[in-house]
């Protein structure tokens, strides 16, 4: 496959699934994407308690990105840091929000902010992962169907 244009990304995940970050870039690769990873992990530990100190070293590095992709996992929707990222993402008003399902997440473990200023939420599959990433508004199911009960931010059908 032809290596595509170089894409920044920021990853916005819970510490439960950081092991999944290695494996999405890969996956990522596999469509022929170089990526730019601004994502705070684990490799890196912050002990900071201070939000607005996080909130000031997040800023950013979503800043930074023009894709925001949200790995959806069992604990994802109880973490209130993802929702913020997400949230900010949204304000900046020009980034791509993606959530991705890793193996074994539900429907049920997507955060709410994701269902509200997402651009497409796509299972663990690099065709489709790509597809959104170029912004195609695939909102599926972690089975791969159609996912009816999102919708994509300012898009209704008729």
């Amino acid at each position: 496959m032809p290596e595509k244009k170089p894409i920044n990304i920021f990853i916005s995940h819970c510490g439960e699934d950081a092991d999944q970050i290695k494996s999405l870039h890969k996956l990522i690769q596999k469509e022929g994407y170089k990526i730019r990873d601004s994502s705070m992990d684990e490799k890196n530990p912050n002990n900071a308690k201070d939000p607005e100190y996080i909130k000031s070293l997040l800023r950013p590095k979503i800043d930074w990105a023009g894709t925001v992709i949200v790995l959806i996992g069992p604990e994802t929707h109880k973490k209130d840091w993802v929702d913020w990222e997400i949230e900010y993402a949204n304000a900046k008003g020009d980034k791509n929000i993606v959530g991705v399902f890793i193996p074994g997440g539900t429907d049920s473990d997507v955060p709410e902010n994701l269902k509200k200023y997402g651009d497409a939420l796509v299972t663990w599959d690099a065709d489709n992962l790509g597809e959104a990433i170029e912004g195609q508004s695939h909102w599926m199911e972690p089975d791969g169907s159609v996912n009816k009960g999102f919708w994509r931010k300012n898009v209704s059908e008729c």
